[in-house]
């Protein structure tokens, strides 16, 4: 190996073990990322927005990284890397040699905001170092040139016209707007491009009262094939259906869907009263309109969350299309993940001793989650509840604080100085653990019974007679 690297691949089922899949090459270097460990991502579905590792790779002591993957159709690919968002297109059979950005880190202010937004902005390519089989590739056809090109013209035409459409001066411009994209690049051959132009200016199209919903169904998703990896048509298809089932249960042919959805709990059921709009006559379409529908559902109060849910069971156990059974489940897992009656998230993290704990190894107890640090007063001033609580309930009941710190150091420091007989866990090791308890402020707390289920979503603060809860839970489960 030219590089002392180590990394982890993973590969993803939709279709990067399929036979036509292509060899990528991906590498990079900056000092400043020596010994760094970068993951790069790709969106599982453009619906639920769930992030799937395809390689999680450690720079060398020169900051030089490398990593190959297969692919079997064009990925949009991004990395977390500090304050930034970075992406590339990558297609199969290529090699590509990036730039990383000088280095930034988040602030643990910045962790914690739940409003934070990374700067979003594409991976620099060093074009001297692109190859495919075919040899050195021209800049100006490349992929990710072009997509930059194309959006640095469409974007400000995008936001001046959003503007222009509030100022209800929009319907002289539109078409003047889209024969100077057209005329831009209008010559390029790559079906990825051109697909992604398309539906770009689908967007842009959308936006205006000249063309409505049933106007722009019609035209870009009547009859098409559906780019399940294209995150310009996922775009438009999220704005175009976005609650789709509440729009077409004000229909007098769409009432029945609530009967659908609330009383059947019947997927059969809803495909044929959907049938009904014509734009949904292609079945693929059509279920992703209902898995769209579900996930947007399962946020809002018109619809039985438990229809919905046994609808996406259905559709999880009987579809054809891989991609639609896992939306599926990723829409259920994301739905259910913090409701009472279903499983947490899963974690492993190092505890104040550093020793890696997880949270199944509390099976057959009750687990008090706390989400803390230790420089937050709001989080002290309940310890000293906490610790009563531990020595009245440590029987069936176990104290789990996760210390949302800068390092371990911290914890170890807080626990050696204070003493508190409970576990402390460094959640630097799982990062994402904050966006799947939905952690929003500090501290957080949450109730897991010996089921290894939701008992308390979020739970009481030990200041908030969180211990009546308590007793009454232990009085119905008569475990008192």
């Amino acid at each position: 190996m030219k590089y002392n690297i180590c990394l982890v691949l993973f590969f993803i089922f939709y279709g990067l073990k399929c036979l036509c899949a292509g060899e990528v090459t991906v590498s990079g270097k900056n000092q400043e990322y020596a010994h760094e460990t970068i993951t790069f991502n790709i969106y599982e579905n453009f619906i639920t927005g769930n992030e799937n590792k395809i390689a999680v790779v450690t720079a060398d002591s020169t900051g030089a990284f490398s990593f190959k993957v297969n692919i079997s159709e064009t990925e949009f690919v991004f990395a977390h890397i500090g304050r930034e968002f970075l992406y590339i297109y990558l297609e199969p059979e290529k090699t590509y040699n990036i730039n990383l950005p000088p280095k930034t880190i988040k602030t643990q202010d910045e962790i914690l905001n739940p409003y934070f937004e990374e700067i979003r902005k594409p991976f620099t390519i060093n074009y001297s170092k692109f190859t495919n089989r075919a040899g050195f590739d021209e800049k100006s056809k490349e992929l990710n040139f072009l997509i930059r090109s194309f959006d640095n013209t469409f974007d400000p035409i995008y936001a001046d016209y959003s503007i222009k459409v509030y100022s209800n001066s929009n319907s002289s411009i539109l078409d003047s707007l889209i024969r100077r994209i057209d005329s831009i690049f209008n010559e390029n051959s790559n079906p990825y491009f051109k697909d992604y132009i398309n539906y770009k200016i689908g967007l842009l199209k959308f936006m205006s009262t000249k063309f409505k919903s049933r106007n722009i169904s019609d035209t870009y998703f009547l009859n098409k094939s559906v780019l399940y990896r294209n995150p310009a048509f996922m775009a438009l298809f999220n704005q175009v259906y976005d609650k789709y089932f509440v729009y077409f249960g004000r229909t007098q042919s769409g009432k029945i869907i609530y009967d659908d959805i609330d009383t059947r709990k019947s997927l059969a059921s809803l495909r044929i009263t959907l049938a009904q709009d014509k734009v949904l006559s292609n079945d693929t379409l059509k279920d992703l309109v209902i898995l769209k529908g579900i996930h947007d559902g399962c946020y809002e109060m018109d619809f039985s969350r438990n229809g919905l849910i046994q609808i996406l069971d259905s559709i999880i156990i009987t579809s054809h299309i891989t991609m639609h059974r896992v939306v599926a489940k990723d829409i259920r897992d994301k739905v259910t993940r913090l409701l009472p009656g279903y499983p947490p998230p899963a974690f492993k993290l190092l505890n104040q001793d550093s020793i890696w704990v997880s949270l199944s190894s509390f099976k057959d107890t009750m687990v008090y989650i706390i989400f803390c640090t230790t420089q937050n007063y709001s989080c002290f001033k309940e310890y000293d509840q906490l610790k009563k609580i531990q020595q009245k309930h440590g029987d069936i009941l176990k104290i789990v604080t996760i210390s949302v710190d800068e390092s371990l150091s911290y914890i170890r420091n807080f626990t050696k100085k204070y003493a508190y007989n409970w576990t402390f866990l460094y959640y630097g090791d799982q990062p994402d653990i904050l966006k799947d308890y939905d952690i929003r402020t500090i501290p957080t707390y949450y109730l897991v019974g010996p089921d290894g289920k939701l008992i308390m979503s979020p739970a009481p603060a030990p200041s908030e007679q969180f211990e009546m809860y308590l007793f009454e839970y232990m009085k119905g489960k008569h475990l008192l």
